[in-house]
């Protein structure tokens, strides 16, 4: 991959206690700083077991001068979104300034500094390199990069898709007005995503206009996703939840060709939702009841439902469905639901309990907006924002993979990072993480030669803190 290939002409500085170890017996130090752990640690080895690096090498770059490899800026923005930094200026501060973390994403606190690569002109890494790098993203080649990750991630993580089932929703984007007249703008993002255990998996996320209709954005969507997540010969077709706004007979028929099968509430206004109502008024309907959803600040209703099997009256619809009413009765009125399928094994309970994954999916994605920030990123140019916010979800999925294969709830990210007990060295192409006393042990034991190289190491000391010489 890219990021191997590319990684030989990078300025690595490598970890090796040995060499470092060598260095300060000669009196010899270029940097000492703090180090930091996180509850992170092992989600950023997780990252490495994947192969993250050279999926995020991939991203489309537009820059004339490359000194800084592609992964990094995607593997910022992740771990940007983990540790719920809301702009880019404070994520170079929370990020670029732990030794350990950068270790941890893949470089180092030399290369913020000094640059990538031993020749030539070298730039530091800084916002501004973030920005520039993904203002020159557009929406077209966004879009053409997630589908290309995706294409990897599936083979590295298919906890991704889960049992099969998928879900697509559509949520709209605010970018701010900012500074020097920067107009703002809203933009609608079409989400696939992978349902599994009560958890989603954003896979896939498609920008388009403000008033663009949700059917048009789905339709795209499902084009791109059928080439990745169709089914093949033999194997099941996969659930895809999907709610109203993606209402259309003859497009629904095409997916179920693909190996989709669609769970999807019908309008009031439409035939068929009439007809299955008229069907519940026959004397040999049967009702089961089934839990009722629980509300926390309203009367939660008893539930029943009945089901219907190979109904033809959407005459738009080329395939016969499966159908379920439900019916919730409440202290003061009786509400009616129909959700249909072109899965014509599902009985009534499971059709109710497709439609009931919709909850856990619109909650994720309340915490997508509430907690996560997706709609809460500051002002910056468009496609920088739109970046932010395909990286949000792509971390956000991740993460769920992370807790999948640990047993364990998605963990919440950290607001900051806390200093840990050891100290990063560096020398040359070099560093080591030591304890405090064994940088004293070995300062003590050569002493002489400390003293010797004093002002020079003093030099190296002030400009690794971000210090002016005096």
């Amino acid at each position: 991959m890219a990021a191997k290939k590319s990684a030989e002409s990078w300025q690595l500085v490598l970890e090796n206690r040995e060499e470092v170890i060598a260095a300060l017996e000669r009196g010899e130090c270029e940097g000492i700083l703090p180090a930091a752990s996180g509850i992170f640690d092992d989600f950023a080895s997780f990252c490495t077991e994947i192969g993250l690096l050279e999926i995020l090498a991939e991203l489309p770059d537009a820059r004339e001068r490359r000194s800084i490899p592609a992964c990094f800026f995607g593997n910022i923005l992740i771990h940007k979104a983990l540790f719920r930094i809301p702009t880019l200026t404070q994520a170079a501060r929370v990020l670029f300034h732990s030794p350990d973390t950068l270790r941890r994403l893949g470089f180092n606190w030399r290369q913020i500094q000094e640059g990538f690569y031993t020749n030539g002109e070298r730039k530091p890494f800084n916002e501004e390199a973030l920005a520039d790098f993904f203002a020159a993203i557009r929406r077209q080649r966004l879009w053409k990069y997630q589908q290309q990750a995706l294409a990897e991630l599936l083979e590295r993580c298919p906890e991704l898709v889960g049992w099969g089932t998928l879900s697509m929703d559509c949520l709209t984007v605010t970018v701010p007005a900012g500074h020097f007249k920067r107009e703002g703008g809203q933009y609608k993002a079409c989400v696939l995503s992978g349902y599994s255990e009560g958890r989603i998996y954003p896979l896939l996320c498609l920008f388009g206009g403000e008033h663009e209709a949700d059917l048009a954005l789905g339709k795209r969507m499902m084009k791109a996703a059928a080439k990745l997540l169709a089914p093949q010969p033999g194997q099941p077709k996969r659930e895809l939840l999907l709610d109203r706004g993606f209402i259309d007979g003859a497009w629904i028929g095409e997916l179920k060709e693909q190996g989709f099968e669609v769970v999807i509430g019908v309008k009031s206004s439409m035939n068929i939702y009439e007809d299955l109502l008229g069907l519940t008024r026959l004397p040999e309907t049967k009702w089961q009841r089934v839990d009722p959803p629980k509300y926390r600040d309203r009367e939660c209703p008893k539930r029943y439902v009945t089901g219907f099997k190979e109904l033809e009256s959407w005459e738009a619809c080329p395939v016969p469905l499966s159908g379920v009413v439900i019916r919730d009765e409440f202290s003061d009125r009786t509400n009616y639901q129909v959700v249909v399928s072109t899965d014509e094994r599902l009985s009534a309970t499971q059709l109710e309990r497709c439609h009931r994954a919709r909850w856990s999916i619109e909650e994720a994605f309340m915490a997508l907006t509430r907690y996560w920030n997706i709609d809460e990123l500051g002002s910056c140019r468009h496609p920088v924002y739109l970046a932010q916010v395909y990286f949000t979800l792509l971390a956000y999925a991740l993460l769920g993979v992370f807790a999948e294969r640990k047993a364990a709830e998605p963990l919440l990210p950290p607001v900051a990072l806390f200093p840990g007990r050891e100290l990063v060295v560096y020398h040359g192409p070099h560093y080591a993480i030591l304890l405090p006393s064994e940088v004293f042990e070995i300062v003590f034991a050569h002493s002489d030669v400390w003293l010797e190289n004093q002002e020079k190491v003093l030099e190296a000391l002030r400009h690794c803190e971000g210090r002016p010489p005096p």
